[in-house]
């Protein structure tokens, strides 16, 4: 993984940003997603079991996950180098439509890119899990 597949990944991030608040994700998927892309769900999650792939299944999982949310952000926070792949924490915040209640949480997505674009998008609940997806250890 070269420093320009690091600092493509930062760019999409930023761009992911802007999708999520304006519920408009056309950019992000045309520049730096693979039409194939797949989804690979956080473990122990309601849609745990179902990888969902190309643009239109990740589409539908981020508008709802952040249909129940105002003032939805989700920040990259720091970008590791694993070989082939990238490690990002990255920081998902908002507030809860109904109850109003502030949302901060920190995941981690382990991505592939294959075309100079993410063709992979693992989610891990810690920084641990996502360096042993990649052979990295802590």
């Amino acid at each position: 993984m070269s420093q320009e597949s690091v600092a493509r990944a930062h760019d999409a991030y930023e761009v992911l940003d802007r999708a999520v608040e304006t519920r408009s994700f056309d950019r992000f998927f045309a520049d730096f997603s693979h039409p194939d892309v797949e989804w690979v769900p956080l473990a122990g999650t309601v849609d745990s079991t179902a990888v969902r792939q190309g643009y239109a299944a990740m589409k539908e999982r981020l508008t709802e996950m952040f249909a129940a949310m105002d003032e939805p952000r989700i920040a990259a926070e720091e970008f590791i180098e694993a070989g082939v792949r990238i490690v990002v924490a990255v920081r998902v915040s908002g507030r809860g439509k109904a109850s109003g209640a502030h949302v901060d949480t920190r995941w981690f997505h382990v991505l592939t890119e294959r075309d100079g674009k993410a063709v992979r998008i693992e989610w891990y609940a810690t920084r641990a899990e996502a360096l042993k997806a990649v052979g990295l250890e802590e």
